[in-house]
């Protein structure tokens, strides 16, 4: 009975309702993808999954270049401060130009479909590199990133949501190719066409560039964040959050 119970019609019904729930973030009262029959993921809707693939948060948004830019104001001048003198933050900065050097070649964005998340990552990463972006610009945004998330008392402080929003600032400094031509129209005169194309900030690419930045960074996170937290602070004030609740 028990058997006929779990493998007949019944037992499939049974299945169905045990799937048949709403996405868990408050206020979503979209299915499941499990539920819908669209996916497998059993506690979240196709919205919320595409938002964490772009994010690395099911919830949280992308940190704005103005909401990072105190942070990471900050965070650059204590690191040109130290980069002779502090062993932590000179192996950083060696390993993230050996990191960009042994990037490769880079490519142009409409070439990148079909191509696997490591190669599309190294890619990005030669991007940053070309474009002439230093060492140091790297090792201030991992600083930058995790003392917003760290002082920020709204924010998502999962490892995942921290590595793609480093990625993602990296990403804004270098994401796309501009090409320019001139040419002349029909009545002689001279004009441009232009091809800006950006490859697509989501998925498993971003969690690669993020981590392959964010290793050699570790040391000097766990040295140097109280202070550069405390730089921060002290230039331009605690997070908006803490000054509107009276913490600041």
């Amino acid at each position: 009975m028990r058997r006929r119970l779990h493998s007949g019609r019944f037992g499939a019904r049974i299945s169905n309702i045990a799937f048949a729930y709403r996405c868990s973030i408050p206020g979503c009262r979209n299915s499941t993808m499990r539920a819908a029959g669209k996916g497998l993921a059993a506690f979240h809707c196709r919205k919320h999954i595409d938002h964490k693939a772009r994010h690395g948060s099911h919830w949280h948004g992308t940190y704005s270049a103005a909401e990072l830019r105190p942070y990471l104001t900050a965070a650059t001048s204590y690191v040109r401060l130290r980069s002779e003198s502090d062993r932590f933050i000179k192996a950083a900065l060696n390993a993230v130009a050996l990191l960009l050097e042994e990037a490769g070649p880079t490519e142009i964005a409409t070439r990148l479909r079909g191509m696997s998340a490591t190669r599309r990552a190294r890619i990005a990463l030669a991007r940053l590199r070309v474009a002439g972006i230093k060492p140091e610009r790297f090792v201030a945004i991992v600083l930058a990133v995790t003392a917003l998330i760290e002082e920020d008392p709204d924010s998502h402080r999962t490892k995942e949501f921290r590595t793609v929003q480093i990625a993602k600032s990296l990403h804004r400094l270098a994401s796309g190719t501009h090409k320019r031509w001139p040419f002349v129209d029909h009545q002689g005169r001279q004009r441009q066409t232009e091809l800006h194309a950006f490859p697509r900030s989501s998925g498993p690419v971003l969690r690669l560039i993020g981590e392959a930045v964010e290793q050699p960074c570790e040391w000097v996170v766990e040295t140097h964040l109280s202070a550069v937290l405390a730089l921060k602070v002290k230039r331009y004030g605690r997070h908006p959050t803490l000054r509107t609740a009276g913490l600041g």
